[in-house]
């Protein structure tokens, strides 16, 4: 019996030992990779900013909204002239769903009397986007549009005249 028992002990510990032989010590996976490449975002300005006609006796503002009509404050008063007034208009094509911000100018800007005999200005302030949150997302078909207004403000003895300027936006995913 003692025999017995012990090829019977022999043959656990062997078979302790086989299992820790023909334990795993590695393992592998494949991981699949994903990269995707972007549509090239490009900007286009329909309509410039336009903040119309206008007669000034004093310091006031024109304001021109991105989403509606524009008003007036102080001592200016809203004329029809051949200048339609409107807040600056883009189109943005990129990728279809995909999402992109808007970048407008937060510091003033002036624009210069291009007609009269002096160089007078006017400055562009409180621009704004017809996104509040100045992001969107492009239709599945990639394109999207968005609009840009501002205030203009006029000084105590604005010189009658045709005013100029630029400013930049950009977009960006």
């Amino acid at each position: 019996m003692k025999k017995i028992l012990s090829i019977f002990v022999a043959t656990l510990v062997m078979a302790g030992f086989t299992n820790q032989v023909l334990a795993q010590t590695s393992d592998t996976k494949a991981n699949p990779v994903r990269a995707e490449v972007l549509s090239a975002i490009v900007l286009t300005a329909v309509n410039p900013l336009e903040f119309g006609g206008f007669t000034t006796t004093g310091i006031g503002t024109v304001v021109m909204p991105s989403t509606s009509s524009r008003s007036s404050t102080l001592l200016v008063t809203l004329v029809t002239t051949t200048v339609t007034p409107t807040p600056a208009s883009y189109t943005v094509a990129g990728t279809g769903l995909a999402t992109y911000s808007i970048v407008i100018p937060t510091a003033s800007f002036d624009v210069t009397n291009t007609t009269g005999s002096n160089a007078e200005k006017m400055a562009v302030t409180a621009m704004e986007c017809s996104y509040p949150s100045k992001h969107s997302t492009f239709a599945s078909n990639g394109t999207d549009a968005f609009t840009v207004g501002g205030t203009l403000t006029t000084l105590a003895t604005q010189a009658p005249g045709v005013y100029t300027g630029t400013f930049d936006v950009t977009v960006a995913y």
